[in-house]
């Protein structure tokens, strides 16, 4: 545990520096919510110009105070926050809160004092929190520096770039009873960051679920591998804004064309373990759900309704999100039919039929049932639970209420979640307000519902994935004669390597490359044909042509040496339609390969997430359906294995329509070495493997391109 970040969150005093007394100022309302809400530290309150604040000493600077002090907060105008953090190191300050907007966020003059806010603090390791943010929140400490009065305590913690996001949350956990354990407003984030606060949280006993509200990412690599280990105890829902193509990027690989930035933070984000959510109330929703609902072990739901319109509803959502609505087995359905009307189906999903109105009872023996099965994870009751007594009699509610006491002992008994999606959810109806308070969902929404149990039981499947994977750290091997071709190319000033420059590196961590000689006139060609064997395929070598064949610089099934000189002629007459003659280094020929399922592999360096690696099918797959999935590196062989199985084109790999499997191990070996190129080497900024040939056994990386970062 981070102890700057212990001393921020449970510090033993407090300064607040601009701390005012005007109604409705910043100042007024954080100093106000500190002293209100039973901080059991010192307080410090620093204005030079009152002597007394709130009832309290003022004091001129925080230097006067004439003891240590381990957090401060500032909220004072941007000229004066260098020095009053360089006084605030003097008195040992172990963190400081930042309040104050108008630095990065409005250009360069505001960053150049953020760059010295920075410089002030590191001097002793004093941890930054904003600026620009709204403040904190610590239940353990009793502090509250958010201007938010009557927070209550709770299992939730929350993390967001956004005061108004922090608003809108605590609105939702008054009007649902729920409480905090921490709240951090990151504001610009210059200092301690997503990373730090999660590692943290990770390790802190009141916090049970972490939600996050993101508008942009730093260092998000260490962000997915510190994710991974936190979610082996605690559930983190996050919503990440920005889904628009505003990041797009103009790239010269097809992976950078391919990669638009959402679909890295999605990819990230179920790489690491991340439930997303796309608005607020949602977002809520789930950390209800993870605060009160037992995990399951898998997906398998158990589905039931008196009608089978209700089912058959709830049945296509939980398809839709990822959820299994197995056939019960003939074991199970004869327990469950002697609590049905004679010929309803018991198989799943269980259609109780209008009986169930008059005896709601019969609704708790079925439940027991499916919660006694091994082959149910969860119950999903759908229909109008909580409504019996307006569609029979006035009398029914209290048997309704008896069936909701019954399945809150069901749900403590066997430790199962249990969802019930009603119309009723919304009233006041005391059989529903019993589910409720036992922390059963009761949701209105079909939708909803099913989409939250299954978060609920994707969350449970990759906890425990995650109990059994190490988390690999990006450890860089130094490989000198990899550099030396960096440097090559940085002396001739060119971002891409040429093909026989990627395709040394590649071979030197042990990936599957035809062999090829370069050819650089038309004399060397008797000598190369020699040692590879026909048909061959031939490539321009040059630094300005990427693509080589949009400039005709490819020629494939070439048999004999005469078509092979004369391929050569054309391709250079070609290629100086687009450059000097003298930037043409000549044409790499290599063997036709075999048959076998074309692939793209690629990479590319995100600026939020560092490198990431790519892989789908070739042809159509990947050129009009953009059929492809992302990890981020370093990968592990759960990574690998999930990304070639996340493609909607897997199958074509195990082989259909009589054709025989393709080497997914041999995929497997391409992702992983590749995985190891990025890392060793950041001066790569995109990868290109394109086509890959995967055949029955092995494969062959056709055309291979590399950019460095300029």
């Amino acid at each position: 545990m981070d102890k700057s970040l212990e001393s921020v969150f449970n510090p033993r005093s407090v300064a607040v520096i601009g701390a005012s007394e005007v109604p409705g100022k910043a100042a007024e309302r954080r100093t106000r919510s500190l002293l209100e809400g039973g901080f059991d530290g010192d307080v410090y309150l620093i204005n030079p110009k009152r002597s007394e604040l709130f009832g309290r000493k003022a004091y001129p600077n925080i230097t006067d105070v004439g003891k240590e002090v381990d957090l401060a907060m500032l909220v004072i105008a941007p000229r004066f926050l260098v020095s009053a953090i360089a006084d605030s190191v003097k008195m040992g300050v172990k963190g400081v809160i930042i309040i104050t907007a108008g630095l990065g966020e409005t250009g360069e003059e505001g960053k150049k004092i953020e760059a010295d806010i920075l410089n002030a603090a590191a001097k002793t390791g004093v941890c930054v929190i904003g600026p620009n943010c709204s403040g904190m929140f610590s239940a353990s400490a009793n502090m509250n520096l958010l201007g938010v009065p009557r927070l209550a305590k709770g299992p939730i913690s929350v993390l967001a770039q956004s005061g108004n996001v922090i608003d809108s949350l605590t609105h939702y956990a008054r009007m649902r009873g729920l409480g905090f354990s921490k709240i951090i407003s990151l504001g610009n984030a210059i200092g301690a960051s997503f990373p730090d606060y999660i590692d943290y949280l990770k390790d802190d006993p009141e916090t049970k679920v972490i939600i996050t509200y993101l508008e942009g990412i730093k260092d998000g690599n260490r962000l997915v591998r510190t994710v991974r280990e936190t979610i082996k105890n605690k559930p983190i829902i996050a919503l990440k804004v920005g889904r628009s193509a505003a990041g797009a990027r103009a790239a010269a690989s097809h992976t950078g064309s391919l990669a638009g930035d959402d679909l890295i933070v999605d990819a990230a984000f179920k790489q690491a373990g991340i439930v997303r959510v796309t608005n607020i109330d949602e977002m809520f929703d789930m950390a209800e759900v993870f605060c009160n609902c037992p995990l399951p072990n898998g997906n398998r739901v158990a589905i039931l309704s008196e009608g089978g319109g209700d089912n058959s509803i709830a049945a296509d959502n939980a398809e839709i999100h990822g959820m299994e609505v197995p056939v019960l087995s003939r074991e199970t359905q004869e327990k469950i039919k002697p609590f049905l009307l004679q010929g309803m189906p018991a198989s799943n999903p269980i259609d109780y039929g209008g009986t169930a109105e008059e005896n709601p009872h019969m609704i708790t023996e079925c439940v027991k049932v499916c919660m006694q099965s091994d082959e149910v994870d969860g119950i999903y009751i759908t229909g109008f639970f909580g409504g019996f007594k307006d569609i029979i009699a006035p009398h029914v509610a209290e048997l309704e209420e008896q069936t909701s006491k019954d399945l809150v002992k069901l749900v403590k008994q066997f430790k199962k979640p249990l969802f019930v999606n009603t119309s009723y959810a919304r009233g006041a109806i005391k059989s529903l307000d019993i589910l409720k308070s036992a922390g059963i969902p009761v949701m209105e929404s079909s939708q909803r519902s099913s989409q939250c149990l299954s978060d609920l039981m994707k969350f449970a499947i990759n906890r425990k994935k995650m109990d059994q994977m190490q988390v690999p750290e990006p450890r860089m091997k130094e490989r000198p004669e990899v550099k030396q071709i960096f440097a090559k190319a940085g002396r001739e000033k060119r971002a891409n390597l040429l093909e026989t420059e990627s395709r040394d590196i590649l071979e030197r961590y042990g990936l599957p490359l035809p062999e090829a000689e370069l050819i650089c006139s038309v004399d060397e060609i008797s000598e190369a044909v020699l040692k590879i064997p026909y048909p061959l395929a031939m490539k321009v070598v040059c630094p300005d042509i990427i693509h080589k064949s949009d400039s005709g610089g490819i020629k494939l099934n070439l048999n004999g040496e005469e078509e092979v000189q004369k391929a050569f002629e054309e391709i250079m007459i070609n290629a100086c339609k687009v450059t000097a003659r003298d930037r043409v280094l000549g044409t790499l020929i290599s063997p036709m390969v075999a048959e076998g399922q074309e692939c793209i592999i690629g990479m590319i360096r995100d600026p939020q997430f560092g490198p990431v690696i790519m892989f789908g099918l070739g042809g159509i797959f990947v050129e009009v359906l953009k059929d492809v999935a992302f990890r981020v590196a370093p990968l592990t062989n759960k990574d690998i294995d999930e990304m070639i199985r996340e493609i909607k084109g897997y199958k074509v790999l195990t082989g259909i329509r009589g054709k025989k499997p393709k080497d997914i191990e041999a995929i497997r070996h391409i992702l992983a070495r590749l995985s190891d190129v990025a890392i060793d080497n950041p001066e790569i900024e995109e990868i290109d493997l394109n086509p890959v040939i995967i055949h029955e056994k092995g494969a062959s990386i056709v055309d291979s391109r590399m950019i460095l970062e300029t």
